[in-house]
């Protein structure tokens, strides 16, 4: 900052110790401006509010995006549409309004590798972290090793509030593997506890039809199938694999 008389200097103190970086940031800009367009008190206070505001928004959503964890940035304007003709582009921009996070609603894709399942979820997440909304991804196998090795260390509580809390949860690549009982139950817990709570997102290369063999319990498969689909939207994708599309184009 290049204003520098004693009183300035209490100024930037002051601003310091209310934490209003972003009017400190920009207060020569607007003081220069201030002088030169002849504003009026409220508009050079309006002015720097809005830089305040401005600084605090940027800082939320770094904190937002970077605890969301997400594997890379996409948006649905990358989704090649025309290649994967079975997804309902308006039903994908209908979610992309994110009104099925405003109703605590869930959204379940199911297609084989490589059909862009990841891809929606996190251009959905990235929708819903620009809109400020508090997101996480995980594949499943991460959450279910996090939980099991939070056991040893008494963080248990900790972890499933953790992966309550979030307005979206991602759950990746469900169905790769089966769960051992206490997995299964671990996974019910989190379905349960987000249950018209919070909104899921779940991806997974088998049908509900299926599920039993990676649950391999049938009645908490039942259980935890009944509480996804309650308010659910369930998108089949049927279309060809984008990494074989690559490949063959190589």
């Amino acid at each position: 900052m290049t204003h520098t008389s004693a009183s300035t200097v209490q100024l930037d103190k002051k601003l310091r110790a209310l934490k209003l970086s972003g009017i400190l940031d920009t207060l020569d800009l607007r003081l220069t401006q201030s002088k030169d367009d002849g504003l009026s008190y409220g508009e050079f206070l309006e002015l720097l509010l809005e830089d305040e505001l401005n600084r605090r928004a940027d800082r939320k959503s770094k904190r937002l995006f970077k605890k969301a964890k997400l594997p890379f940035n996409k948006d649905l304007s990358d989704f090649d549409f025309s290649f994967q003709p079975s997804v309902n582009k308006k039903e994908i921009l209908d979610l992309a309004s994110l009104n099925f996070i405003e109703k605590k609603e869930n959204i379940i894709f199911i297609g084989q590798p490589g059909t862009g399942k990841t891809h929606l979820s996190v251009a959905l997440g990235v929708r819903a972290l620009l809109r400020g909304y508090s997101v996480l991804f995980t594949t499943v196998w991460q959450m279910i090793n996090n939980l099991t090795q939070s056991r040893a260390d008494l963080s248990y509580q900790q972890k499933v509030k953790a992966y309550l809390k979030p307005d979206l949860l991602i759950l990746d690549e469900l169905g790769y593997r089966s769960m051992a009982e206490s997995t299964v139950e671990d996974f019910f817990e989190i379905i349960t506890g987000r249950y018209e709570k919070g909104s899921t997102i779940i991806t997974s290369n088998r049908s509900f039809n299926e599920w039993d063999k990676v649950f391999l319990d049938k009645t908490l498969t039942s259980a935890i199938i009944d509480r996804l689909i309650h308010h659910c939207h369930n998108i089949m994708i049927t279309g060809e694999s984008y990494r074989f599309k690559n490949r063959n184009k190589k």
